[in-house]
């Protein structure tokens, strides 16, 4: 079936393709306030009519709004929406909103790895965000169809995020670049043995988006695709040099990647972690807040850090990275 590149929610009858979803996405970090976060709204398997709804953000203190909700309230022509998170589609390809009201979880972030975030005292929190843009968006529809994971129709886009967020009596404003995307198509997650989904953004104006993907048949790299934007303007890349991460003990470890394309060479360290969140997949395509607990374990980890980033030995960034580390497969009936 052909996925179409569309920005609003997919409209009439759902496809009959195995394990069809849709999902929207944005992770972002503002070295300033430094407050990380991701959002991730998708249907629900179990009923496609419904989203569910997951708020990630990462606090200075070492916190993290820890929050997943099931539900249509905000859904709409114009964007998804669950019980809490309502997105909408202002300006296709240029601007976007994001509006959140309820109450959450705030945990330690190492709390998310002894297993998956319950309930317990909440706290209130809301938050209004505008992202945009006049980057390029990046159609991965060309490598949608060379695994499994990550549905057929996909496209991302960097751009300015800025609004505030409150927690309980504490208020923060965000003012920065982040990363959104929306993808459409069937997907299962069982074969994944790991992935990165790596964003920076540098002084000097320029910026790269990269997603690298393992599935378990002899740890075989199926997508491995990147892109590197100069004024906005996108230009294919190469990933010439990556590092996994096999085990979570090692997630704050530096690591260097290198891309190249037409204009040169990307030298991407990271020069701090500033804040991590632990998440777990079950397959086909449901995401938990905090570590799915199995036996035999340990499972796999969705790895969501904000970092701090240098650029050919000189030049500072920032970003998030997203990580899949290997571990027992979840299999939801």
């Amino acid at each position: 079936m052909h996925i179409p590149l569309k920005e609003t929610p997919w409209e009439g009858a759902f496809p009959e393709i195995d394990n069809w979803s849709e999902n929207f996405c944005l992770a972002g970090f503002d070295p300033q306030s430094g407050v990380g976060l991701w959002f991730h709204i998708g249907r629900w398997h179990h009923d496609l009519t419904q989203f569910r709804e997951v708020v990630i953000i990462r606090l200075p203190d070492g916190t993290v709004i820890a929050h997943r909700a099931i539900g249509d309230a905000f859904a709409a022509a114009a964007g998804p929406g669950g019980p809490h998170l309502a997105v909408r589609i202002v300006e296709p390809g240029r601007k976007l909103t994001y509006h959140f009201k309820g109450g959450v979880m705030r945990v330690p972030a190492a709390q998310m790895l002894d297993g998956l975030v319950g309930d317990g005292r909440r706290t209130p929190a809301s938050f209004d965000l505008t992202f945009t843009s006049t980057a390029d968006i990046w159609d991965l529809h060309k490598v949608g169809a060379l695994q499994e994971f990550l549905p057929a129709g996909h496209i991302e886009q960097p751009g300015l995020l800025s609004g505030s967020i409150r927690v309980g009596s504490e208020q923060f404003t965000f003012n920065a670049m982040a990363n959104r995307d929306h993808s459409l198509g069937g997907r299962d997650n069982r074969n994944l043995h790991s992935h990165q989904w790596f964003q920076g953004y540098f002084e000097n104006g320029m910026s790269f988006l990269l997603f690298d993907a393992e599935i378990d048949q002899g740890e075989q790299v199926v997508f491995s695709e990147a892109v590197i934007y100069e004024d906005g303007k996108s230009f294919e890349a190469k990933i010439e040099q990556i590092e996994r991460c096999n085990h979570v003990d090692d997630d704050q470890k530096l690591i260097r990647t290198v891309l190249s394309y037409e204009n040169g060479t990307l030298v991407i360290e990271t020069a701090g972690f500033h804040g991590s969140s632990y998440l777990s997949l079950a397959s086909p395509n449901d995401t938990y807040v905090g570590v799915y607990p199995t036996d035999p374990g340990p499972t796999r980890v969705v790895d969501e850090q904000s970092v701090t980033l240098l650029l050919n030995g000189t030049v500072k960034g920032y970003g998030c990275y997203e990580r899949t580390i290997p571990g027992a497969h979840i299999r939801e009936v």
